[in-house]
């Protein structure tokens, strides 16, 4: 019966390597889709990260601090923020939230898609698909310059 049990373990594994992207979860987001229904749009530069327990202990979040430099959708947001991301590491604890971003550190510049969480902090909206690296002017991602974005965002918007 153990022998079966196992078979079965490594059956479902092979299947679930096999399979790669077909079972991930996050929608394959249009830029148009993301820039319309993000409640705000900003380029910042990372500035700090850190991890912590939200305060029922229940699940680690990292903060993420922006410095921003430009703000191309919503309410004013001032000139720095802080974002909320699920998972992270304290101590020798980690949580892995998977898709979420991972281009995140401190002295990169980036373009956020952003929505209020109920926890009183912005979230990334379409997780890893809504934060951009920037470089040099550019968003490799989407083969675009800032420019060029901040206009899609105009006509979209």
């Amino acid at each position: 019966m153990r022998r079966h049990n196992v078979m079965t373990v490594l059956a479902l594994m092979g299947i679930l390597f096999i399979s790669g992207n077909a079972l991930a979860l996050l929608p394959d987001f249009t830029k148009e889709e993301l820039i319309s229904a993000s409640e705000h749009i900003v380029l910042g530069t990372v500035q700090e990260t850190h991890s912590a327990w939200a305060d029922d202990h229940s699940q680690i979040f990292t903060y993420v601090t922006l410095q921003l430099s430009e703000q191309f959708k919503g309410e004013n947001l001032g000139s720095s923020l802080v974002v909320q991301i699920p998972g992270g590491k304290v101590g020798e604890i980690s949580q892995v939230t998977s898709d979420t971003p991972n281009n995140l550190h401190i002295g990169s510049e980036v373009i956020l898609h952003l929505f209020m969480q109920d926890t009183g902090y912005h979230w990334i909206y379409g997780w890893e698909k809504g934060a951009l690296s920037v470089e040099n002017g550019s968003i490799p991602a989407y083969e675009m310059t800032v420019d060029q974005f901040r206009n899609l965002i105009e006509i979209t918007h």
